[in-house]
């Protein structure tokens, strides 16, 4: 696996943790009857999910797609949709920022988080199961050094 990938996939896996984290609080807040009951950690680890790391983390990724693309093979769908998906987890960002002072119950909440949480990790496995190890396969060390050139660290 060429370093560059290693690098993004060993930011999937810090993200897993925090994921995994949120879950267990995601879990505390649906059974909570007080409104401030663990809301605020969870709260806190999507803003940690959705920083400046998480939109380099994007940004880093385009840049293998787009050369990837460029290669002129054929591409799986999911390698064509993940710059969709990558601008759906900024907008998914900010209308999880506005759950903060929402009127909507903890049962609401969890929902939609709980879908976020879906997305990301069908996210995460098909980057890591099917981009990846494209990129891997298909790009060359030209490839790699143009976009170790762009690279955001």
């Amino acid at each position: 696996m060429h370093a560059l990938l290693k690098e993004l996939y060993d930011y999937h896996h810090d993200a897993s943790k925090v994921i995994d984290e949120l879950s267990v609080l995601l879990n505390h807040l649906k059974q909570a009857t007080s409104p401030l009951v663990d809301s605020q950690a969870v709260f806190h680890l999507l803003s940690v999910l959705h920083s400046d790391e998480e939109r380099q983390h994007h940004q880093n990724e385009e840049l293998i797609r787009k050369q990837l693309v460029a290669r002129e093979i054929p591409l799986h769908p999911r390698i064509q949709d993940l710059e969709n998906d990558h601008n759906g987890f900024d907008r998914i960002a900010d209308h999880l920022k506005l759950l903060v002072d929402s009127e909507l119950s903890h049962k609401e909440i969890s929902a939609i988080i709980d879908d976020y949480i879906l997305k990301y990790y069908d996210h995460i496995d098909g980057e890591e199961n099917i981009f990846f190890p494209m990129a891997d396969k298909y790009l060359s060390d030209l490839d790699w050094q143009e976009i170790k050139n762009q690279w955001q660290s």
